[in-house]
């Protein structure tokens, strides 16, 4: 894998495609190390509150009681505000939320858990079947190799409720708990069926593990994400992973179990929480900060500024779809997707450029992360932009 792709690496990485420095930022535009400005569609902050005056004065302001950090597991101690902060998102979101510095974080302190069927019973733990979704983001498919030393692990094909249903099925004649690992919006584009993986979980009794770091915030009335504006409560059977560097825009990630039994688990054996330091100070209060632009008018305005984002785009592309903020454009072969986006470059406009190995050979795709804090004239540049290199949307069930 590293032999076939280095060679497109190491020309995205001169090109200023990837692995950039910005030398400075105004909004959505951004300075390049070669001082050319450009449009930005790759920062996931998709209502700008990473942005937002409030946020970034609370950033700034940290008790100087707590220093810079406290450098100490947080098995030992953590900051009262932290928990304040946990305790706001449980309240806001239902359930017992933990909180980390990062979604990846809290996959490798419930995952391994999960694998051990403790969390489903701790005297007689069942034997855990891990059916991951094929598109699943790959922070939690590094783990499989882990799950695997306790746990069954296998793979369906994307979004294929059929093939979940066999899977369940066989597992439950093994006597073994289902576990199915998906995505909420996917980082490629595309979305989870949650009614009907709901129905479908209550229908045959097994759990669902789903990272909604792409829907939270922007979904739900309370911006509670794609996930849990779908469903009623915090159901025993769904256990979520969220992140707070995305569209809730500060730093970390959490998880959200159903009960306190579980809680209690994961913050005496996750292996993060146990052995590593929590969010920092910053970080910590950025996100209660957000926390509490839940709770005045701001956010449903910013909300419905994204969907008119999208929607122009769609429009634009003449490819109507489900929202998402997530936008995958086709190119062709490797060589092609990055002439494609140093083209943009020189346009004014900057995008991901996809290539294997995150998705196949000779599929190679532009991605845009569109924001409401995109103008409608970037939104009708970058189209314009886009057209002139050749590029078409790409349907879900093609990206990976």
């Amino acid at each position: 894998m590293v032999r076939e792709s280095a060679a497109n690496y190491r020309r995205a990485i001169q090109s200023n495609l990837m692995q950039v420095s910005i030398r400075g930022r105004n909004n959505k535009r951004v300075v390049l190390p070669d001082d050319r400005e450009v449009v930005e569609f790759v920062n996931c902050s998709y209502l700008g509150l990473d942005l937002h005056p409030s946020v970034i004065a609370a950033s700034k302001g940290v008790d100087p009681q707590w220093g810079a950090n406290f450098c100490c597991a947080r098995s030992r101690f953590s900051i009262e505000p932290q928990r304040q902060l946990e305790e706001e998102l449980s309240e806001l979101y239902g359930g017992r939320v933990v909180t980390f510095p990062s979604t990846s974080a809290a996959h490798i302190s419930i995952m391994p858990l999960l694998a051990s069927g403790i969390l489903f019973d701790e005297v007689s733990p069942p034997k855990v079947t891990f059916i991951f979704d094929q598109f699943a983001h790959s922070s939690m498919q590094f783990l499989k190799p882990v799950l695997a030393t306790e746990a069954t692990v296998t793979t369906v094909p994307h979004n294929s409720l059929d093939a979940l249903r066999i899977e369940v099925e066989q597992a439950k004649r093994r006597g073994e708990v289902p576990v199915y690992v998906a995505d909420g919006i996917y980082s490629m584009g595309g979305l989870c069926p949650v009614a009907e993986l709901m129905a479908l979980a209550v229908e045959l009794d097994f759990y669902l593990y789903i990272d909604d770091a792409h829907g939270l915030t922007i979904f739900g009335d309370r911006g509670e994400g794609l996930v849990l504006s779908q469903v009623a409560g915090t159901p025993e059977r769904l256990i979520l992973t969220f992140s707070l560097s995305k569209g809730f825009g500060a730093y970390g990630g959490g998880l959200l179990v159903a009960n306190e039994r579980m809680e209690r688990l994961v913050r005496s054996y996750g292996q993060i929480y146990s052995f590593s330091a929590a969010q920092t100070f910053q970080a910590v209060n950025a996100c209660r900060a957000v926390v509490r632009l839940h709770h005045d008018d701001v956010l449903p305005e910013l909300r419905r500024d994204l969907r008119a984002r999208v929607a122009l785009f769609d429009e634009l592309m003449g490819d109507p779809r489900p929202f998402s903020p997530i936008r995958m454009v086709q190119i062709g072969n490797e060589e092609e997707a990055i002439s494609a986006g140093e083209r943009l470059l020189d346009e004014g406009y900057f995008v991901s450029v996809v290539f294997f190995p995150i998705v196949r050979r000779n599929v190679a795709q532009l991605r845009l992360c569109i924001a409401a804090n995109h103008s409608v004239e970037d939104i009708v540049g970058i189209v314009d932009a886009l057209g002139a290199v050749g590029a078409r949307p790409v349907a879900a069930e093609g990206l990976h």
